[in-house]
């Protein structure tokens, strides 16, 4: 009894907002979304204008002279079965446009997955979402419609659109939908009936080796608005715009060092961010290639990641290894040398913003670690020095001492003047 009631229900709140708007299936169908397990909008729409010609039919038959009075006042705006009804006791009925899409819906969606196709073919692409473009006309006629009619059963427009246009892409085109790993959104613009493509940026992890002094990690251009350095590391990388047929790039690093200082070893790792690019699929070989600019900057690109390489990228402090040769006066003695190496074993250095960058830095104090110093000398005035360090000690300024505002330094721990002559950047290790 309680399954007939609800069926009764359903089919009543049919009757009643057929009688008040004409509705094509779908649109029918989708203002009572809930009810009906694995149906298509447009299925249930037909089937709930299909049983309700059946009930009024029957009622005729029994001689219910209201059922055709009913039939009249539906036919028009369900058309389908009750229209073919009405012709058979009531007269011809001429079938009144759908108030929500005006009878247009599934043309459209024929036509947006056309235009969708036709787009397509200028990326590579493997995986989509489907996104419509909110506030269209379409969907205030159907929230005013659903809100006159007291429903609270109904789907949107844009829900069904994106579904319906997915589903034909897929099989079209074999791409898959992919709701957390997508490469380009297809977005929809139902008032224009246009689509446009929207790709997701794309992350590729490497490591650059700079080779060359006085290159900065970005261009760097100085308040005069002049270029201060011929090369940069981005500058390089720019060369994968072609390649990936990207509008932009943004260069991302765990961290940097100056421009007059070498990047060594297995170099600085970073992240390649292009955005807007229409091919994702490039041999990282070929890519890396593109990215460099030899003998000067390497950069050996490893593989595709995601934005959360970015974010751990930043976080990420780790371990470096730098080598300097420094000019000492007065001169160095082997005992000065054992000093240093003692001095600076697993010791907690305190730093205030180096007054080279306090023009766009906060003043304030760092800590960190020195893990080791291994120190010899190559001419009485000049000495070699390999330090291992946490990540974001200013090692120059270790050396020389800014003045006081690093504490300890070499040049305070030594008692005499210490310049930085060269600086290389020898390994960058996680943490």
């Amino acid at each position: 009894m309680g399954s007939e009631k609800a069926g009764d229900e359903v089919l009543k709140q049919a009757t009643h907002a057929l009688s008040m708007l004409p509705l094509c299936d779908r649109c029918l169908g989708r203002l009572l979304a809930y009810y009906g397990y694995a149906l298509h909008n447009e299925e249930r729409g037909r089937a709930l204008k299909t049983v309700l010609s059946m009930e009024i039919h029957r009622r005729i038959l029994a001689g219910d002279e209201g059922a055709l009075k009913e039939l009249e006042q539906l036919a028009a705006n369900a058309c389908g079965p009750l229209a073919k009804l009405a012709s058979k006791y009531v007269g011809e009925v001429r079938c009144n446009e759908c108030r929500i899409c005006g009878g247009r819906l599934d043309d459209l969606i024929y036509e947006l997955c056309l235009k969708a196709l036709n787009a397509l073919k200028n990326y590579e692409v493997r995986t989509f979402i489907v996104g419509v473009k909110s506030g269209s006309s379409l969907e205030k006629r159907e929230e005013e419609v659903a809100l006159s009619l007291g429903l609270e059963s109904w789907e949107t427009i844009s829900r069904e659109i994106k579904r319906e246009v997915g589903k034909r892409l897929q099989l079209m085109t074999g791409l898959r939908p992919n709701f957390r790993k997508y490469d380009v959104v297809i977005l929809v613009d139902l008032d224009e009936g246009s689509v446009t493509i929207q790709p997701q940026p794309l992350y590729i992890l490497g490591r650059y080796l700079k080779l060359g002094r006085f290159i900065s990690q970005m261009p760097w251009i100085g308040r005069d608005g002049v270029k201060r350095y011929v090369m940069s590391v981005e500058e390089s990388c720019r060369g994968l715009m072609e390649v990936y047929g990207a509008e932009d790039l943004k260069m991302h690093a765990s961290g940097r060092e100056d421009a007059d200082a070498r990047m060594l070893g297995r170099g600085r790792p970073l992240v390649v961010e292009l955005r807007k690019p229409k091919r994702r699929f490039v041999n990282l070989k070929k890519a890396s290639a593109k990215a460099s600019r030899p003998p000067w900057v390497v950069v050996n690109l490893e593989r595709y990641v995601s934005f959360n390489e970015v974010v751990r990228l930043k976080q990420e402090r780790g371990v470096k290894v730098y080598r300097l040769v420094l000019y000492v006066d007065p001169p160095i003695s082997d005992e000065d040398l054992v000093t240093l190496e003692n001095e600076f074993r697993d010791r907690l250095v305190k730093q205030r913003t180096p007054s080279r960058v306090l023009r766009r830095r906060a003043d304030i104090v760092r800590e960190r670690t020195v893990f080791s110093v291994k120190a010899r000398r190559l001419t009485p005035h000049v000495i070699e020095v390999l330090v291992k360090c946490e990540g974001g000690l200013y090692v120059k300024e270790l050396a020389h001492g800014d003045d006081g505002r690093t504490e300890p330094s070499f040049s305070s721990v030594l008692g005499k003047e210490v310049s930085v002559l060269f600086l290389d950047v020898l390994e960058c290790l996680s943490e």
